[in-house]
C-alpha cells in the first residue's frame, strides 16, 4: 500500500475501508492462515485509532453533546451532537510526551508526574526517586499551579518576582532564576535533583506547552462552532490514552487543554484504540459496526479552515485568572 500521499496536502489517506489481510501476507507470528483486520480510516490523520476508540466508548449514543479527546503528538477529537459525528486531528506536538521540553522525559522513574504550591512546591516523582524532569502530567500541574499562584500571567510569561502578588511565599521566591528569556522557574535544587544541578522549568517550555495545548483547545473549539455550542454545552467529554489517565482534570482546564467544563463530565476511558481493537478481534458485529460507524463521521480537516489561525492564536492565550477559581490542592505526597 502506498502511503506517499498522506505526507502531503491534503493527507490523502492510503485506504478507506476496512482492510482484512492474510497474516502469511504480513510476516506475523501467527498461523499462516490466520487474519488481521485493520480498521477503516476516517480521513488525514484521524486513521483507525479513532475509530476504535468510538467503537469502545459507543460515543454517539452518548446524551448529547458528548467528545472524545485522544492527547498525544497528534491529538484526536470526536464531537457527537444532533445525529452528528465530527471528527479532527491536531499536531499538538511532542510537548505532552516530554520533547522539546529542557528537562522533558517519558513517564519513567525519576520522572516529577504531579506538582503542588502552597508555602512551597511540593511535588510527586515516579518511583519515589531523585526528581530528573518532567513527564506529561507534571508539565500540566506546574504550569497549572504556577498560573494559580500569580508566577506566570496570563501570556504564558515568568513574571520577575516583583510583579507577584505580595504574599507569595520566601520559598518560592528563591526559585526565580533571571535568564536570556526573562526567567526560569527552579523546579528542583542541584541537592535534590538527579544530575546535580538545578532542574529548571523555562520561559521557553512554558511556550512549548502553550503551542501544544493550543492546537488542542482550538480542535475543540471549532467542532463545537460548527454546531453552535459553547464548551458549557458539553454534558461529556472522555478523556484517552495512557497519558490521558494521569492528567488532573482541573489543571488541564486551567491551562485551557480541556474545555471549562464541570470535572464530573470529564472520564477517564484509558486506551480506547486497544479496547476497540479487541472488540473487533473479538466479534464480527464489532467489526461491521466499525465500518458503518466509520461512514458516518464527518472529517474536519483544519488545515483547510479559515478558523484555525484564529483560534490558535486565541487559545495561546491562557485563561484569565479572574475567570477559574482556586481549586484546593490534592493527591501529592510530598
Amino acid at each position: 500500500i502506498d502511503s506517499r500521499m498522506l505526507g502531503e496536502l491534503p493527507f490523502t489517506p492510503a485506504f478507506s475501508g476496512a482492510l482484512v489481510l492474510r497474516a502469511a501476507d504480513l510476516g506475523l507470528n501467527m498461523h499462516p492462515s490466520g487474519r488481521a483486520f485493520v480498521f477503516p480510516q476516517v480521513g488525514g490523520f484521524v486513521g483507525g485509532d479513532t475509530v476504535a476508540g468510538i467503537v469502545a466508548t459507543r460515543l454517539e449514543r452518548m446524551p448529547d453533546p458528548s467528545m472524545l479527546v485522544d492527547i498525544g503528538t497528534n491529538g484526536e477529537i470526536v464531537l457527537s451532537h444532533a445525529g452528528r459525528l465530527l471528527a479532527t486531528s491536531v499536531a499538538a506536538g511532542p510537548a505532552f510526551e516530554g520533547a522539546r521540553i529542557s528537562c522533558g522525559m517519558r513517564a519513567v522513574a525519576g520522572a516529577v508526574e504531579k506538582a503542588v504550591i502552597a508555602d512551597d512546591l511540593r511535588l510527586n516523582v515516579i518511583a519515589d526517586s531523585a526528581p530528573a524532569g518532567l513527564c506529561g502530567s507534571g508539565l500540566i500541574d506546574l504550569a497549572a499551579e504556577l498560573l494559580r499562584v500569580g508566577v506566570i500571567d496570563e501570556t504564558g510569561r515568568i513574571l520577575p518576582p516583583e510583579e507577584w502578588p505580595a504574599d507569595t511565599p520566601p520559598a518560592l521566591r528563591r526559585r526565580w532564576r533571571a535568564s536570556g528569556e526573562g526567567g526560569d522557574f527552579v523546579l528542583a535544587f542541584a541537592d535534590e535533583a538527579a544530575a546535580g544541578v538545578d532542574l529548571l522549568f523555562t520561559q521557553r517550555d512554558v511556550r512549548e506547552l502553550q503551542l501544544a495545548s493550543a492546537a488542542v483547545r482550538a480542535g475543540i473549539n471549532i467542532l463545537l462552532k460548527m454546531h453552535d455550542l459553547s464548551p458549557a454545552d458539553l454534558q461529556t467529554v472522555l478523556l484517552a490514552g495512557g497519558f490521558g489517565n494521569f492528567i488532573r482534570r482541573n489543571h488541564a482546564r486551567r491551562i485551557g487543554l480541556l474545555p471549562p467544563v464541570p470535572c464530573e463530565r470529564i472520564r477517564f476511558v484509558g486506551n480506547t484504540s486497544a479496547m476497540g481493537a479487541r472488540m473487533a478481534l473479538l466479534s464480527r458485529r464489532e467489526r461491521g459496526y466499525a465500518a458503518e460507524v466509520c461512514g458516518r463521521v464527518e472529517h474536519v480537516d483544519l488545515s483547510l479552515s479559515a478558523d484555525f489561525q484564529l483560534e490558535f492564536s486565541t487559545a495561546m492565550i491562557f485563561p484569565a485568572r479572574g475567570d477559574w477559581p482556586d481549586q484546593p490542592a490534592e493527591g501529592v505526597s510530598k
